[in-house]
């Protein structure tokens, strides 16, 4: 048997100390299913097939069922979405008052904004990483 290595993302996550901030953000603008919220340690997210977590770092620094981590600072995330909805996600986030920028790559466009806890995040069609 030959091991293939991973063959997906399972779960992806961010660090923030409001969570109801950041279901609210992630709930009501960008449209994520939540899942799991269980203030002040996590909300939990359903992303097609993924997982998308929102952990207080504060809480899971001192984690004892899983090993503690946490961060400081910006994290990046990206999210796919079809590149004909890119001027759709840049207006709705634009109104909902986040402000956006776009940047151009060999495969398309993508659109960077930050949530409420400053995590850097980006729509983006598969295509600027040539995946269908």
């Amino acid at each position: 048997m030959g091991v293939t290595g991973p063959t997906g993302l399972l779960e992806a996550s961010v660090y923030a100390r409001d969570l109801a901030a950041a279901r609210d953000f992630y709930e009501e603008v960008l449209g994520l299913e939540c899942l799991v919220y269980e203030p002040p340690r996590h909300v939990f997210f359903r992303v097609g097939a993924g997982m998308f977590l929102v952990f207080n770092p504060d809480e899971t620094r001192r984690a004892e069922d899983v090993p503690a981590h946490g961060a400081e600072g910006s994290v990046h995330v990206a999210f796919s979405v079809p590149a004909a909805e890119l001027d759709y996600w840049e207006e709705r986030l634009q109104n909902a008052g986040y402000a956006t920028s776009r940047a151009t790559w060999p495969g398309g466009e993508s659109i960077f904004f930050r949530d409420p806890a400053g995590n850097l995040l980006e729509l983006a069609p598969p295509r600027i990483w040539e995946q269908p």
